[in-house]
């Protein structure tokens, strides 16, 4: 296996810090993770191609786990150590390290509430290489800026980094949409939008809807992977 599709899946969830607790859940040589940030604005769930047997790990200190990968190369052996027929452990070796990272009893990871049903999304665009970049340059321009807000008004979609009903230093870009109709403006957190960008910026396709409503859903595929997001809301000042 290599490291590097293993620290793929990881930041997927992971998103820089914002999620440490989670289940992942192997079967038929592939891996998925339903996951909730911690401050509880972001569920997802993630499903890529790896092979760790048929079982269920409690990984309790993603960000642990992340720094003991630094001691390895990128070539690795992942095993999974059970017992009782429970996963207590990985081990992972590059051949002359070896290292094993503690799993957790899956009672103390945090469950992920499921989204019963969706509502009407009133804009969807593509993500491109071309929105990632002005995204991301958007919220390095304004580091402080804690949301951004997503403006559908006479056939124009506009992109509002820290926006305020009030007087405030912000940045504004326009998109084209696949559809739309006329919302008002909607905010979500630029902070945790900017790593889900960066966690897919691999991605072959991409997708983000936003409902007026107050949820926005966010779906990527790769050539091994697909990623799913929701975004609730965020009151702006």
């Amino acid at each position: 296996m290599k490291k590097s599709n293993l620290l793929n899946f990881i930041s997927r969830y992971h998103l820089a810090g914002a999620t440490t607790s989670v289940k992942w859940e192997a079967a038929d040589e592939n891996v998925a993770c339903t996951f909730i940030t911690d401050d509880q604005n972001v569920v997802g769930t993630i499903t890529t191609k790896m092979d760790l047997g048929n079982t269920e790990l409690g990984v309790f200190a993603t960000p642990q786990l992340v720094k003991m990968l630094t001691a390895v190369g990128d070539d690795i052996d992942v095993k999974v150590h059970d017992v009782s027929q429970k996963s207590v452990s990985l081990g992972i070796s590059d051949g002359d390290v070896n290292m094993t990272f503690m799993l957790a009893d899956l009672s103390v990871i945090r469950q992920v509430p499921k989204i019963k049903q969706l509502p009407a999304f009133n804009v969807a665009i593509n993500i491109t290489n071309d929105f990632i970049s002005k995204f991301v340059k958007a919220k390095n321009a304004l580091p402080e800026s804690e949301n951004f807000g997503i403006q559908c008004k006479a056939d124009e979609v506009n992109f509002i980094m820290n926006y305020s009903s009030i007087n405030n230093n912000r940045i504004k870009f326009n998109v084209d949409a696949v559809d739309m109709s006329d919302m008002d403006i909607v905010c979500f957190s630029s902070t945790l939008f900017k790593e889900i960008l960066m966690a897919n910026k691999d991605m072959k396709s991409g997708k983000f809807e936003v409902s007026s409503q107050g949820l926005a859903k966010v779906t990527f595929e790769g050539d091994d992977y697909k990623s799913e997001y929701f975004l609730v809301q965020l009151q702006a000042v």
